[in-house]
């Protein structure tokens, strides 16, 4: 029984596909043996807030490869955001924050009182619940 000719191409194909996979696998790990940048990079653990009297400073990620650090000012309440590049450190934002934390509700979904009120049904059905019968106790 002889084989089929007609497979042959998609016996070529099926190889090259192959050491083409091979290959970006080769490029790959000769890049150190990481298949992702991040990969080696070791878990970010939280850095604390350093802070005295009335300035705070905390670090953090501002954007995707942007890292900086926030100021907080308690006396003068102010926020501040300062992005580093490696030999700069530049003001990205600033705003006072005085009248910030005085805020009710503001740009929130779903709206606290929406809460409130669902909150307010659910304690009614509760509290308007028949309790079960209970079995009368057999006297003897």
């Amino acid at each position: 029984m002889t084989r089929s000719h007609r497979n042959r191409p998609l016996v070529y194909a099926l190889y090259a596909n192959a050491a083409l996979l091979f290959a970006i696998l080769a490029v790959l790990l000769s890049r150190g043996g990481n298949m992702s940048p991040l990969a080696s990079a070791a878990p970010m653990t939280p850095q604390p807030i350093a802070g005295n009297g009335n300035l705070y400073l905390m670090p953090g990620q501002l954007l995707n490869n942007v890292w900086g650090c926030y100021v907080l000012d308690t006396d003068n309440q102010t926020l501040c955001a300062y992005a580093y590049n490696g030999n700069q450190l530049k003001l990205m934002a600033a705003r006072s924050i005085r009248y910030d934390h005085m805020m009710g509700n503001y740009n929130t979904h779903p709206d606290p009182d929406e809460i409130r009120k669902l909150v307010e049904i659910e304690r009614e059905k509760i509290r308007g619940a028949i309790p079960p019968a209970t079995q009368p106790s057999a006297q003897p």
